[in-house]
C-alpha cells in the first residue's frame, strides 16, 4: 500500500487563509485531504499543518502518519525549519498522532462570542476607581511594542525556539496592525495594563486579540478580566462577533479567566524542528 499526497482544489475551511490543499491518495485513489502552508501567523520559516482527514473507512491504517511526514517534507522543501500542526479540540486521535510524530504543545486557541451579539446594548467596562482606559499614542505603542518584542522572544527562545525563528514569530504576533491598542492607566500614571486587538485576516467577523496582559505589580486585582472585557467590547464597537485569543504555555490563571468570559478552546496547536 503506497500513501502519496497529490495537488486538490481548494477547501472551503472560512480559517485557511494561504496555502496548498492536497489529496492523500492511497495507491493513487484519493482517501483524504491535507492543507499545509509554508508561512502563516507564527511567522516566516515556520510551516502548517492545519487540516488533515482520511475517510473513516480508512482509519488506523497508518495514512494519516505517512501523509504528516511527506508533509513534513514538502515543507522543509519550501525552507522551513519548523512545522507546526492545529488540532481541534476534543480529536484525540489527532492530538495522539501529533505527539507521536514529535510534535509537542505550544499554544492553545481560543474562542469566544460576542455576548448578545453585534447590535446588542452595551456599555464600556469601568474601570477601578482612580484608573483610566486610554488609547496609546502611537510613540507610546511602537515603545510598547519594542518592549513586548524583546519579551516574546525571551519567552520563545526559553522553551527551546531558534533565536531566528522566534523572532520571526514575534514579528508576525506584534508588527502591523489596523487598530490602536488601549492601556489601562493607574492613578500615577504608570501602564498597569495593555489591551489590542485588530479584525481576523482569515475568519470575516472574528477580532483577533493580538495583546492582553497585566503589569506585575497589578497582578491579581481584577485588571486581566476587565481588559478582555474591554476587547469584547471593542469587538462589539467594530460590529464583530466574535473573538480569537492565543494562549501561549499553560497559563492556566489565563486560561481560568479566558472561560470565565466565555472562551472556548477552539484548538491546540503544537510544533517541532524539522532537520
Amino acid at each position: 500500500m503506497t500513501t502519496t499526497l497529490r495537488p486538490a482544489p481548494p477547501g472551503n475551511r472560512a480559517e485557511v487563509e494561504t496555502g496548498d490543499w492536497y489529496a492523500i491518495c492511497a495507491n493513487g485513489r484519493p482517501i483524504g485531504r491535507l492543507h499545509l502552508a509554508a508561512g502563516g501567523r507564527w511567522g516566516d520559516g515556520t510551516g502548517w499543518i492545519d487540516h488533515i482527514e482520511v475517510l473513516a473507512s480508512r482509519r488506523r491504517r497508518g495514512h494519516g502518519c505517512v501523509a504528516l511526514l511527506t508533509a513534513e517534507e514538502v515543507l522543509r522543501r519550501l525552507g522551513c525549519g519548523r512545522v507546526a500542526v492545529e488540532v481541534p479540540e476534543g480529536n484525540l486521535p489527532g492530538l495522539r498522532l501529533a505527539t507521536s510524530l514529535g510534535y509537542v504543545f505550544d499554544s492553545r486557541y481560543l474562542v469566544a462570542r460576542v455576548r448578545g451579539g453585534v447590535g446588542a446594548e452595551r456599555t464600556p467596562p469601568e474601570p477601578p476607581a482612580g484608573m483610566r482606559l486610554a488609547v496609546m499614542s502611537e510613540t507610546a505603542h511602537e515603545a510598547w511594542r519594542e518592549d513586548a518584542w524583546r519579551r516574546y522572544v525571551a519567552l520563545l527562545t526559553g522553551a527551546g525556539w531558534s533565536r531566528r525563528a522566534a523572532e520571526s514569530r514575534a514579528c508576525a504576533r506584534l508588527s502591523g496592525g489596523e487598530s490602536p491598542a488601549y492601556e489601562l492607566c493607574a492613578p500615577d500614571g504608570a501602564r498597569a495594563g495593555v489591551v489590542w486587538l485588530d479584525p481576523s485576516r482569515a475568519v470575516p467577523g472574528r477580532a483577533e486579540v493580538r495583546a492582553v496582559e497585566v503589569a506585575d505589580a497589578w497582578r491579581g486585582r481584577g485588571h486581566g478580566r476587565l481588559l478582555l472585557r474591554t476587547a469584547e467590547h471593542l469587538a462589539y464597537t467594530a460590529g464583530l462577533g466574535e473573538l480569537g485569543l492565543e494562549l501561549v504555555g499553560p497559563v492556566p490563571a489565563a486560561r481560568h479567566i479566558a472561560a470565565e468570559l466565555g472562551y472556548t478552546t477552539h484548538a491546540r496547536q503544537l510544533g517541532k524542528m524539522i532537520l
